[in-house]
């Protein structure tokens, strides 16, 4: 087919459309074996799949990189943060209350080893994490630190974030959301790309249709 300049145009059109989209995962599965749990499933089988690194990734996950050092000062701003060796808080409510009180955010620094992020970086991007989309997301009420929880603040801190570190965002919270959800145990962390998933639509997986809002098997 000739690529006229009006068909041109068009695709750029939708592209840009296509760019702008927002984030969503609300409404794209519901509760149960078929819905949410069978997503985490699939996430989670393939984070464990995935290698620990891949040449291929590390663009994307450097790309954080700016943005994180940036974001970090601006938080600074607004409350003490506090690296600790230990995990500070069992549930998000629990987090907002105390730094609501204290002014003070406790990040842990366990657990911390990253095939590209140091310790410090590493322990910024859970800072950031934790503020951005615990704390601050969704008019200040934050989220919790359940599976919907988490994919609401993934979509909440992937607005913010440069277009070319999304995929390296849904490895770090998608992902090990999602194998935590299902194996109970938090996952040793990887550079990699999880291919297969809409890191847009939320929910959406290549290979499955989406009926009544639960994955079928194509």
């Amino acid at each position: 087919m000739k690529l006229t300049k009006s068909r041109l145009r068009h695709i750029i059109r939708e592209e840009l459309i296509r760019a702008q989209r927002p984030l969503n995962e609300k409404l794209t599965l519901k509760p149960g074996p078929n819905g949410w749990d069978m997503y985490a499933k699939l996430v989670s089988e393939a984070y464990l799949a995935a290698p620990v690194f891949e040449q291929r990734a590390v663009g994307s996950f450097e790309a954080l990189t700016p943005f994180l050092e940036k974001m970090f000062k601006r938080i600074q701003s607004r409350v003490k943060v506090e690296f600790v060796d230990y995990h500070p808080y069992k549930t998000a409510e629990e987090m907002r209350n105390i730094v609501k009180k204290t002014g003070v955010l406790k990040i842990a620094t366990i657990d911390s080893e990253h095939p590209v992020f140091d310790e410090e970086m590493n322990a910024k991007f859970r800072a950031i994490h934790d503020y951005m989309s615990h704390i601050q997301a969704i008019g200040s009420r934050g989220t919790e630190f359940n599976l919907r929880g988490e994919l609401a603040s993934y979509n909440a801190h992937a607005k913010t974030i440069p277009r070319k570190a999304i995929p390296a965002l849904f490895t770090e919270v998608v992902g090990q959301v999602c194998t935590f959800e299902v194996t109970g145990k938090f996952a040793e962390q990887k550079v990699c790309l999880l291919e297969g998933f809409d890191y847009y639509n939320v929910g959406v997986v290549q290979g499955y249709e989406i009926v009544n809002k639960e994955l079928v098997k194509k």
